[in-house]
This record gives structure tokens, sequence and C-alpha cells, in this order.
């Protein structure tokens, strides 16, 4: 979240309290509980979203803007960056621009969406397969470990 969890409102709550109780919902805020939602904040939240995903899809970016940070931020951070690339209409200069620096073109409308899916979801898990990998080699304890005190 861009903002703090008490900030939610009650109709958000409402609607999203099943769903976190049936296990389906995780809310994350690095912010303090009552803190506002800020521009900068947003563009903060951005590195956190795009860290814990193993793929990124942009859809339409400037070359500023939110969009435009969260994919740069996921070129920095070596994640797979998809970009929609559409032929009949004018793409945004983000769009070509991402694609310029290392984005992989997304066509869009594809001639299959579920095999442009299939392989994506294929790539992301077999990142998350390489990390769960890494992560069982680590000589570092685990913050959700079970201790025996």
């Amino acid at each position: 979240l861009p903002h703090g969890i008490h900030k939610l409102s009650g109709v958000q709550m409402r609607n999203l309290v099943p769903k976190i109780e049936a296990g389906n919902v995780l809310l994350m805020s690095q912010f303090h509980p009552d803190a506002p939602w800020v521009v900068s904040r947003a563009m903060e939240r951005n590195k956190v979203v795009t860290g814990l995903a193993q793929v990124v899809i942009v859809a339409e970016a400037d070359t500023k803007g939110g969009t435009w940070e969260g994919a740069n931020g996921a070129l920095k951070q070596k994640r797979p960056l998809y970009i929609r690339q559409t032929p009949s209409t004018p793409m945004l200069p983000g769009n070509d621009e991402l694609i310029k620096q290392g984005g992989i073109a997304l066509p869009w409308p594809g001639e299959n969406m579920a095999d442009i899916f299939s392989s994506l979801l294929f790539e992301s898990t077999a990142l998350q397969q390489k990390q769960s990998a890494m992560s069982e080699r680590s000589d570092q304890p685990s913050l959700f470990a079970a201790t025996s005190e």
C-alpha cells in the first residue's frame, strides 16, 4: 500500500476482510499505519512491488511518473519486464523507450493470448523455483523459521 493500513476506508476493509481471512489477500505497507497517501510513498511502494514480482508487465507508460519509475526499477532489479506493444495505435513514448532499454515487447493483442500468458507464467514459476532453491541453500536463518524456545 502507498499509505498506512489504518488509512483504508470502511468499504475497502469490509470487502477485504473475508478475502484476508480466507488467505487470498495479503495487505502490506512499509509505512506507519496512520501515514496518508502521498506521491512519494506511491513511488517508494513501487520498488517493493517490483522487488517481490518475478515478472513485471507494463501496459502504458510515459517517460515520467509512477509506471515509468516502477518499470525502470524492475530493469535495475533485473526483473523480466514485458511492455505492451500495439501495432494499430501510437505507442506511448515510455513504452518505446522501455523496450529500447531492455524491456521485452509483448505483442497486443496477440494471436493467442493464452499462449503468451502461459509462457509468462512458466517463466515466473521457473524464477520462483530458482529463488526457492537459492534460499534453501542460504546460511542466513529465516525470519519465519520455527524456533525451539
